[in-house]
């Protein structure tokens, strides 16, 4: 079925397919965001705060003040059959142009005074019942998607939806697709909403879970690994020349991995562990174990600084035999020339680098394990394309944002989840503190009396350059150098400063020739300068939980007590309460529990590098239940004998439905 079928003029077709909508059954899928309600109460049983909805015309003259560029302020008085209201509307001076009777909505605030939301001249008994509101694309509008979907249903019954099987459907009192669909977008009640979101919630996960279970089962039978042989008693004779002892949580991660590269199958495993878990050093571990093996190890980092930093560090974890190199773009032509021909020959044993080592000139002797840190900055087809240089690599990719397991499994696919929850014992803290506020002012003594104690000090902005109304790093730094004293040395980092500039302006923050540094998120991963112990983050209602419990861990990384301060000027109660959560925990995973609550795994973790799936309906935290439950019916499923729920799945594996994307 297209949209010519359904009669829709040449002019709405265009525009329904320049906002992404390619077929009438697509609409089905573009669910409400929320509805209204016009139920008209009696006057008398109206309270203050009470939103309302009346029908009346003007009584002339209507005023409008303009208070300031983006607000104007409309008065009038509004007379129905009972009585006359006085009715104040924001930035809507064009309603003096109703002239005659229409329909007014609002919220009630006593002594017969209205604030009005929106009107129309509709009468408003054509207006009575639940009205779905849809967030709009591009040219599209509320009534060109009811419109298509009304002449849809028309139809409906040669729409082709792929429909529960019954038994499910019976065992959870679930309605049928088509049903469900119709509720969803034209409910007569608010209980045909919620059986409908039930159903469609429940649809979306099992149609998600029983793919990625079907993918790990197709490909565990399949994909076999290769035995990586080497003596672990040289790895656990090795930790003790380590400048920390491995936490009980790190060791039994590294059991695991470990565990994985000494058996047949291949290793598709993600370590998640909160900022200060240790991550880092169970991966150059289990890079070590490759080596012991006879093969090489990658590690694909997001940034260049991250590059130079992870070759520090792994210097410093592994003997000094492993040779280890870094692989980045800034590098001159000739040192990368040698280079690529050393890791060609076999005489380097670990790379790191960032997208650089993905290119075709780069090439391995015998590529046996890839790390990817931050590992949902990068796409599934650039870790493949590191993997295909090799022969059956195997994968151990790295996330400082850690999920529930139950949450891990889903939102990661097929991977194995290992977990560090321990901190090393004697981890500083980092006291955080939220100021009402975008001004920097009221902590700047604080901040002058650090920088005497020879503190380093971060300040992090939203934004680069005056293009919006956040804090930017140019006007930022203007700003502080022209009132902070001129023995002060400020610097600024960002995204947009060439390579060797960045490296130049972190070996000076480093070297503690800078004093403060203005930067916006590029500092956000891995980089550690043990001596930069404050941080101030101006418009911190702007950034995720998650990234912002990611940019405090730059402080505190040395012996001394970490301090974060974040600046908001928002007066909402609810952002307040958000990210007054930060202040009272410091656990990653309560942290980040909040912020798949609030913005979802895809806003959360970077939906469009990652491939995690953004839910039309459900929600991974919200309806954790239903998920628990689609997980466990997806495994039966696939082990079923039932002809129904073969017949289901055989047609749900051949589907190149909205699941494909991700799936792919």
């Amino acid at each position: 079925m297209d949209f010519k079928d359904l009669k829709c003029s040449p002019n709405l077709i265009l525009r329904l397919t320049e906002a992404g909508f390619d077929t009438p059954e697509s609409l089905l899928y573009h669910y409400p965001t929320r509805y209204e309600e016009v139920n008209p109460l009696p006057f008398s049983s109206w309270k203050k705060g009470d939103k309302i909805v009346i029908e009346g015309q003007i009584i002339p003259p209507v005023k409008t003040v303009r208070v300031r560029p983006t607000l104007q302020i409309t008065k009038f008085l509004f007379q129905t059959e009972e009585n006359i209201f006085q009715v104040t509307i924001f930035n809507r001076p064009w309603v003096s142009n109703m002239k005659s009777v229409f329909t007014l909505f609002g919220k009630y605030d006593g002594d017969l005074k209205i604030t009005a939301t929106q009107y129309n001249g509709q009468k408003m008994i054509d207006q009575l019942g639940i009205h779905p509101v849809y967030a709009l694309r591009k040219d599209v509008t509320q009534k060109d998607i009811l419109h298509v979907l009304d002449r849809l249903f028309e139809r409906f019954e040669t729409a082709q939806i792929l429909d529960l099987p019954s038994s499910l459907r019976t065992a959870y009192r679930l309605l049928p697709m088509k049903q469900a669909l119709k509720f969803i977008h034209r409910p007569n009640s608010m209980e045909e909403v919620n059986q409908a979101a039930r159903t469609l919630k429940y649809e979306e996960f099992l149609r998600f879970t029983t793919k990625l279970r079907w993918m790990r089962d197709e490909r565990i039978a399949s994909d076999f690994g290769k035995i990586k042989v080497f003596d672990r008693r040289v790895i656990e004779e090795w930790t003790k020349h380590l400048p920390f002892e491995l936490t009980d949580g790190q060791r039994d991660v590294l059991n695991e991995i470990l565990d994985d590269l000494q058996s047949s199958k291949r290793m598709y495993r993600l370590l998640q562990g909160d900022v200060g878990s240790g991550k880092t050093v169970v991966a150059a571990l289990a890079m070590y174990a490759s080596v012991l093996s006879h093969h090489q190890a990658a590690l694909l980092v997001p940034t260049e600084i991250l590059a130079s930093q992870h070759l520090t560090t792994l210097k410093s974890y592994l003997p000094t035999s492993i040779r280890i190199e870094a692989l980045y773009s800034s590098l001159p032509s000739g040192v990368k020339r040698d280079l690529l021909s050393r890791l060609e020959n076999g005489e380097i044993d670990i790379i790191v680098g960032t997208h650089s080592l993905i290119q075709d000139e780069v090439k391995f002797k015998n590529c046996g394990l890839v790390v990817a840190d931050e590992q949902h900055r990068f796409g599934v087809k650039q870790r493949q394309a590191l993997g295909a240089k090799g022969d059956k690599v195997d994968f151990l990719l790295m996330s400082a944002t850690p999920i529930p397991r139950t949450l891990a499994s889903f939102v990661f696919g097929d991977l194995d989840v290992s977990t560090i929850k321990q901190y090393h014992v004697g981890k500083p803290k980092i006291v955080t503190q939220v100021l009402q506020g975008n001004s920097i002012k009221p902590i700047l003594k604080e901040l002058l009396d650090e920088i005497k104690k020879k503190t380093q000090i971060y300040v992090v902005c939203p934004a680069i350059e005056e293009d919006s109304e956040l804090r930017n790093v140019n006007s930022i730094t203007a700003s502080l150098k022209k009132y902070l004293p001129k023995s002060i040395a400020i610097d600024q980092l960002h995204g947009r400063l060439s390579n060797e500039a960045k490296d130049n302006v972190l070996k000076n923050f480093l070297n503690g020739k800078t004093d403060l540094l203005v930067c916006t998120t590029v500092i956000e991963v891995g980089v550690s300068i043990p001596n930069a112990n404050v941080m101030v983050v101006y418009d911190s209602d702007r950034f995720g939980l998650s990234q912002l419990h990611q940019l405090r861990g730059r402080v505190g990384r040395g012996s001394v007590e970490g301090k974060c301060y974040l600046l908001s000027d928002s007066e909402d109660p609810l952002t307040l309460e958000r990210l007054n959560i930060l202040s009272e925990t410091d656990d990653g995973f309560t942290i980040a529990n909040k912020d798949l609550e609030l913005r979802g795994p895809g806003e959360m973790l970077g939906l469009k590098q990652s491939g995690i799936p953004s839910f039309l309906i459900a929600n991974v935290v919200r309806d954790i239940n239903i998920l628990k439950t689609a997980q466990q019916d997806a495994g039966e499923i696939l082990k079923s004998k039932d002809p129904e729920i073969i017949h289901w799945l055989t047609l749900l594996k051949n589907s190149q439905n909205k699941d494909q994307a991700f799936l792919d």
